[in-house]
C-alpha cells in the first residue's frame, strides 16, 4: 500500500508551468509499484536480449563494412523487433509500475517543519517519476525515427559511409536507454523498501 502526503508540490507546479509537461497534472501525484516495476523486467528477457544484439551490431567489424546492405538489413530488423518490445515495456510499467492518481489538497493550515521537510524529499522523487516517463516518450520517438531511418537507406542503398554513421546513431540510442534503465534501477532501490512516501508502493 502506499500513503500520499496532503501537501501540494509547489516544484511540480513550477516545473509543469515551465515546460509544459504532459507527464502528470500539477494535481497529480505518482506512486511507483517497486515490486511491479521490477517484475515487468524481469519478465521480459527477450527485449534485454535484443538490446544486446543490437549493440554487438552496431559495433562495425571490417566485414560489415565490405557488405553494408547486409548490415543495414540487420539492424533495421533488430530495431524493429526492439521498436515493439519497448511499445509494450513502457505501456506495462506506466500502467502497472507508475501509477497516477490525483493529489488531495490538505485540510489543516501551516505544515509542520518536519512536513515541510518530508515534502522536500516527495517533490525529488515526484520529479524523478516525471523524468523517467518523459524518457519513454524520447526514447520511443527515437527508435521510430531509427527504424524510418534504416528502412529508408535499405530502399535506396548504403554504402560503408552510411552505414558507420548510421551505427553511431544507434550506439547513442542504446547509451541513452542504458542511462534510462540506471534511472529506473534506482527508483526502484529508492521505492523498494516499504517507504510511506507518495511516489512508492509498498508490497511486502
Amino acid at each position: 500500500m502506499a500513503t500520499v502526503a496532503p501537501i501540494a508540490s509547489s516544484t511540480n507546479r513550477a516545473t509543469s508551468a515551465q515546460n509544459g509537461s504532459s507527464s502528470g497534472s500539477p494535481q497529480t501525484v505518482w506512486l511507483v509499484n517497486a515490486a511491479f516495476l521490477q517484475e515487468i523486467k524481469d519478465s521480459n528477457p527477450h527485449l534485454w536480449h535484443e538490446f544486446h544484439r543490437l549493440r554487438t551490431l552496431s559495433q562495425l567489424e571490417q566485414p560489415d563494412c565490405e557488405t553494408p546492405q547486409q548490415a543495414i538489413k540487420g539492424l533495421a530488423q533488430c530495431l524493429d523487433g526492439i521498436r515493439d518490445l519497448l511499445a509494450l515495456q513502457f505501456t506495462l510499467e506506466e500502467s502497472y509500475g507508475l501509477i497516477a492518481t490525483p493529489l488531495t489538497p490538505s485540510p489543516y493550515g501551516q505544515p509542520s517543519p518536519e512536513a515541510m521537510r518530508r515534502q522536500e524529499v516527495i517533490d525529488e522523487r515526484q520529479m524523478m517519476v516525471r523524468h523517467v516517463i518523459d524518457q519513454h516518450r524520447c526514447l520511443y520517438l527515437q527508435i521510430v525515427d531509427l527504424v524510418e531511418q534504416a528502412e529508408e537507406l535499405q530502399y535506396r542503398g548504403c554504402d560503408s559511409n552510411c552505414l558507420r554513421l548510421f551505427a553511431e546513431k544507434v550506439e547513442r540510442f542504446s547509451c541513452d536507454f542504458t542511462a534510462h534503465e540506471r534511472l529506473e534501477g534506482e527508483l526502484i532501490r529508492l521505492h523498494g523498501s516499504h517507504s510511506t512516501l507518495p511516489a512508492s508502493a509498498d508490497h511486502s
